[in-house]
């Protein structure tokens, strides 16, 4: 049994029913969109003829409308991944009948666990608004790890922990910013989860493997 096929075996003790949601993509590249801000799913194809695109929806392939390459989370460089949506119906917080927010999705494979935000339909250009969905956005993503924290009893089996605030190429990308918002999520996470762990913070769309 190879590492990833170790993880997933290990997720799936640990959270029950996570099998009737979870995911497996083995595309070397491929595009995660969040719709109505309701669900997360795996693009399975584009159709740039007429702008729409293809979902899985269980066992079903559902055809969506209104593509929009802006609103898109990529992963790239990718082995085989496992994805598991989080927010909204269909996802894990429905399955363990939890009423709270969290982070969109949750991906993994055989070196890293990682968040996922979508702040991607924020419109407003004022740095106060870009500061209040940052921060909903940390929420969110401290809930969803909390969540991981508890049910695998602080043991990450030595994957690097990353989170991902996805926000639009609006909003300004300055070091300085990121830097601070790495250091207060590093407190946060120190502070409130009562852990000693390091959790990478990026400010992206995209997820390049290694």
């Amino acid at each position: 049994m190879n590492k990833f096929e170790k993880t997933k075996e290990y997720l799936l003790d640990r959270f029950n029913g996570l099998d009737k949601i979870l995911e497996i993509e083995f595309r070397d590249e491929f595009s995660v969109v969040d719709i109505n801000n309701k669900r997360s799913f795996i693009i399975v194809s584009i159709q740039e003829e007429d702008n729409t695109f293809q979902i899985r929806k269980g066992d079903r392939i559902s055809i969506e409308h209104e593509f929009d390459d802006t609103k898109l989370f990529h992963i790239k460089n990718a082995k085989t991944i496992g994805f598991i949506p989080i927010d909204g119906r269909g996802g894990l917080m429905k399955l363990l009948k939890i009423n709270e927010k969290r982070c969109d999705f949750v991906c993994f494979d055989e070196t890293s666990l990682c968040f996922v935000e979508f702040k991607l339909n924020a419109t407003s250009r004022n740095p106060e608004a870009f500061q209040r969905n940052r921060q909903e956005a940390i929420n969110q993503l401290k809930n969803t790890i909390a969540l991981f924290d508890s049910k695998l009893d602080k043991n990450y089996e030595e994957l690097e922990l990353e989170a991902y605030i996805c926000t639009p190429k609006t909003y300004p990308r300055v070091l300085a910013t990121l830097q601070t918002l790495q250091n207060k999520f590093t407190a946060e996470i120190k502070a409130e989860m009562n852990v000693d762990v390091y959790i990478r913070l990026f400010e992206q769309n995209e997820k390049i493997c290694i």
